[in-house]
């Protein structure tokens, strides 16, 4: 299901990607057109109702962030990303590692809600080989609320932390390379949610730099007592209950005014395709009929995650003792 809404700024899209000199460029025309979406709430809807429609969506297991697939081509990706609040409303904790995206570049938009505090970093560099430790020089920390939109460049390091109320954004992906028949490979339905398994092929054929795939050793840093530190290996979290999706799916579907779509979720049921949680996502039917307030989930290890869930207070020790750290080694015969 694609309504009309998605089709306009879709095709314009492609028609900004397919004609620009540079990615870079790209996402800078495209910046219109995301703000354009920001204030349209029947793109939303229609990004809500497309999401509904498609086959499995009550049956998923549950993420932090509630991200809806909006566009995925060769040239870019566009994602609608639902952010559930802590069950405190605290916002100073972050909501993952400061992370980057290697060759990635990311344009964001506030779609819905309140927005978040959004940090971001130079690439971290190393400090301590042997003990994995980094700095991490600040770059911006600024509010992202509503309509704004943030940049993010290729291997710049960012943060968002959790916002006080549910906050939507749509977040506009590609790589920083011009589109070629690499990209086009990877897009083939063959390979689609395959990337991993790729990836790993490539390394033991030595195609890596072929297929242009992101080896760059640490993406994740987190604060400590020392600086930061680099995780090798990156820990994503666990996905949690399809119950607990279920409640922070129709959470966005409540707040942003969006009860008409239950009809497609009752057409599923009737149906009996999917809803192997069939009398939770009743319940949640008739407490949208109702109007009583549903809440989102956040479930059990999604946070309270020390290299994840860190806080603001951290994260500025974190900085104040590498420079401490740099200070230091300048001093003679210190």
């Amino acid at each position: 299901m694609t309504g009309t809404r998605i089709k306009k700024y879709v095709t314009t899209l492609n028609e900004i990607f397919k004609s620009a000199p540079s990615k870079h460029e790209a996402h800078y025309r495209s910046g219109a057109v995301l703000a354009e979406m920001s204030g349209d709430s029947e793109f939303l809807t229609q990004v809500l109702a497309k999401h509904l429609s498609s086959p499995g969506t009550l049956d998923s297991r549950h993420y932090p962030v509630v991200s809806i697939d909006i566009e995925l081509n060769s040239y870019y990706g566009l994602v609608a990303n639902c952010w559930i609040p802590l069950p405190g409303r605290e916002t100073d904790i972050a909501t993952k590692p400061i992370h980057h995206h290697g060759t990635m570049l990311l344009t964001t938009v506030t779609a819905y809600g309140p927005g978040y505090e959004h940090w971001t970093f130079q690439l971290p560099a190393r400090l301590d080989e042997e003990h994995d430790l980094f700095s991490a020089r600040l770059i911006e920390h600024a509010p992202h609320p509503l309509s704004h939109r943030a940049f993010v460049d290729a291997f710049v390091a960012h943060l968002p932390f959790f916002p006080p109320s549910l906050t939507i954004t749509f977040a506009l992906w590609s790589n920083r390379t011009r589109t070629s028949w690499k990209d086009h490979l990877k897009r083939l339905p063959i390979l689609r949610g395959n990337e991993a398994r790729l990836r790993d092929l490539a390394v033991g054929l030595k195609l890596a730099g072929a297929l242009d795939l992101k080896l760059v050793e640490y993406f994740d840093f987190y604060p400590t007592c020392d600086g930061f530190k680099g995780m090798k290996t990156r820990q994503e979290y666990e996905l949690g209950p399809n119950e607990n999706y279920l409640f922070s799916l129709f959470h966005v579907i409540q707040q942003t005014g969006n009860e008409k779509l239950a009809k497609i979720v009752e057409e599923k049921l009737s149906k009996g395709t999917e809803g192997d949680n069939r009398q939770v996502v009743q319940g949640l039917l008739e407490d949208l009929h109702h109007g009583r307030l549903i809440e989102g989930r956040l479930s059990e290890g999604h946070y309270g995650l020390p290299h994840a869930n860190f806080t603001r207070t951290q994260l500025l020790s974190a900085l104040a003792q590498q420079e401490n750290f740099r200070q230091a080694e300048t001093v003679p015969g210190v």
